[in-house]
């Protein structure tokens, strides 16, 4: 039995070139990429990601639209627009799956789409559209909510969802209940570590708390089990270090593929002995 893939987010190299975070990643022996939609013209263009796809032998089978405050001009301004047009880049690499962030409260033409219309016109791209958990916002004494979907609860509605390990931390759900409750839509996951500290931390598996090690063995317990990107916050004095990144980037993927197999190992050790 194979495990599930996993990718590196080209997320932390947006001040860098695109090309350095596909030889990254080849270097440091990840099945692929995430490919975050940015501000940076080479990331937006499918024939560009292309070419370094192969130059690199590393696919893209997952592509994270640009819906982060960085990236609101990045494809248009309009969610729907946004959405529309990431779509077709999946479709001419390839990817399976494209990440969306859940409306704000006030985007309702957004979450009508989202409810009556993503999934066919994912379906007629050749991919998935997928419900990414964002968090509560912290804005002085209250903490209020303005994403529709930062509970498991709020993400039932919707066909495929990507679960963020930090996200969950930051609105305090356990990672254990809230695969209980969404395991069977979940297409994709986000994975890194959080040390409890305030805001959304996207720590290096290890350097946390969470219980990594229970989700990801249930992960790759699963047959059908998703694919999962290490997303993770790089500083740039790492990024600028290109021996030590590959190496901790190395490390961390190693790690992960250890806490996805450790169940299917346990299992096939018990089978063994009966």
């Amino acid at each position: 039995m194979t495990g599930p893939r996993i990718l590196l987010s080209t997320a932390p190299f947006h001040h860098r070139p695109l090309a350095d975070a596909f030889g990254v990643s080849a270097d440091a022996g990840f099945d692929g990429v995430e490919l975050m939609v940015t501000g940076d013209p080479a990331s937006q263009d499918p024939a560009t990601v292309a070419d370094l796809s192969r130059t690199h032998r590393l696919p893209v089978p997952v592509v994270h639209g640009p819906f982060l405050v960085l990236t609101r001009r990045a494809l248009g301004v309009d969610p729907l627009e946004k959405a529309a047009r990431t779509l077709v880049m999946a479709r001419h690499l390839g990817a399976d799956v494209v990440v969306v962030h859940p409306p704000f409260r006030w985007q309702r033409g957004f979450r009508g789409w989202l409810d009556d219309r993503a999934d066919a016109d994912a379906d007629a791209h050749g991919t998935r559209v997928a419900v990414e958990n964002l968090y509560p916002v912290p804005m002085g004494p209250a903490t209020p909510r303005l994403h529709t979907a930062t509970h498991p609860e709020h993400l039932v509605r919707h066909r495929h969802v990507v679960l963020d390990t930090s996200h969950l931390a930051v609105t305090g759900v356990d990672l254990a209940a809230a695969w209980d409750v969404l395991a069977p839509r979940t297409v994709h996951l986000h994975v890194s570590d959080h040390d409890g500290g305030w805001g959304d931390r996207h720590l290096p598996i290890g350097s946390g708390a969470l219980p990594l090690a229970g989700l990801l063995g249930r992960v790759g317990r699963d047959l059908a089990a998703p694919s999962v990107t290490l997303e993770l916050h790089l500083r740039r004095e790492v990024l600028s270090d290109r021996a030590g990144l590959v190496r901790l980037l190395r490390e961390q993927r190693e790690r992960c593929n250890e806490l996805l197999a450790a169940r299917v190992a346990r299992r096939r050790g018990v089978a063994a002995a009966a």
